[in-house]
């Protein structure tokens, strides 16, 4: 049987919707078409390719060992076939993103509206962020590119810095450590760890660990907002990211009558980047919509001067928003 490109890219849309009557949508083809081309692939490669589960459609081992390749190789097919000149106006491309908690209260509605307007025919995914699977999708093409921390990045993955923050201590206002945070009462105290990915340890964690110390978590949540929430009840802490706290933990921030002081000790900034593969990198539409994405998370920094000299364990106000162009020049690296 001879192979046809087009079944491809119907493998392809597949893998990426794990839908068959989404990726029929996202092909503009009929879904009996799509299901006609999945039998005629599954005969070529012996193997059923996709199982059908609860929800949609499950990889086998064959087709999660074919698809780095197949994915790739479409990918330079239709750079070395797409025009230099591009307009958004008549994109159809379905662009791939996942957006770290923190920046998403803003990012995702901001980034959406953004494309709407730029771009009315293409389309949007949002997924689900943490730094190990948006890693792994960007690697498998399941996203186009990602927003994050990513404290650990291959040497091939694109990356630019989009945003730089702080890490702050969230407490009720009328707690005992409110006035005076130091770094032994700190650790003393019983904490909640915002972590979307469920590990019981994070960045703060391992400053600590770096001088010696180590705090005593005892509820891990994956949300910021459930974190100030479980706070604002209990006599716990809660470290999260100031532009969080500034931006739009503000009006939980009033309402449960909380209060944010500077780390009680020595802390590095953290820089949020954006990151996508070399197959994606000089493509026209994913080139914009990446500059999209960084407008979008760029638009307001996490902290100004003020806040960054604030003294360690010392109470700090919201302060206004402003680039942070050093910070984020520095960590823009790009290689092939």
């Amino acid at each position: 049987m001879r192979f046809d490109l087009n079944l491809a890219a119907v493998l392809e849309a597949i893998m990426l919707e794990r839908n068959v009557t989404r990726a029929a949508a996202s092909l503009g083809m009929s879904q009996p078409a799509v299901s006609n081309a999945l039998r005629r692939a599954r005969a070529l490669a012996g193997d059923r390719l996709f199982l059908k589960v609860a929800g949609g459609m499950q990889p086998t081992a064959r087709m999660l060992a074919i698809w780095p390749e197949l994915h790739r190789s479409l990918g330079t097919i239709r750079t070395s076939i797409t025009p230099q000149h591009f307009d958004p106006r008549t994109e159809t491309t379905t662009f791939r993103l996942a957006v770290t908690d923190s920046l998403a209260v803003e990012a995702v509605a901001a980034i959406a509206l953004r494309l709407r307007s730029a771009a009315p025919r293409a389309r949007i995914a949002f997924a689900i962020h943490t730094n190990a699977n948006s890693l792994a999708g960007v690697e498998r093409g399941t996203l186009d590119c990602a927003v994050g921390m990513f404290p650990a990045l291959p040497r091939h993955m694109h990356v630019q810095g989009v945003r730089t923050d702080r890490y702050i201590c969230v407490m009720r206002r009328d707690h005992e450590l409110a006035h005076r945070l130091t770094l032994e009462r700190f650790v003393a105290a019983d904490h909640v760890l915002v972590a979307p990915s469920g590990n019981e340890l994070g960045v703060v964690d391992g400053w600590l660990s770096l001088q010696g110390h180590a705090r005593s978590i005892v509820a891990v949540v994956n949300h910021f907002a459930d974190g100030l929430r479980i706070v604002a009840g209990s006599d716990l802490l809660t470290c999260v990211p100031q532009s969080y706290v500034d931006r739009h933990g503000s009006g939980l921030m009033a309402e449960h009558e909380l209060t944010s002081c500077a780390l009680p000790f020595e802390a590095e900034r953290i820089l949020h980047k954006m990151i996508w593969h070399e197959r994606l990198h000089s493509h026209p539409a994913h080139r914009w919509f990446r500059g999209l994405v960084a407008d979008v998370c760029g638009l307001s920094a996490a902290f100004g001067d003020e806040a960054a000299e604030a003294e360690p364990g010392r109470a700090i106000a919201p302060v206004a928003a402003g680039r942070q162009e050093a910070e984020l020049g520095k960590a823009t690296r790009s290689q092939p």
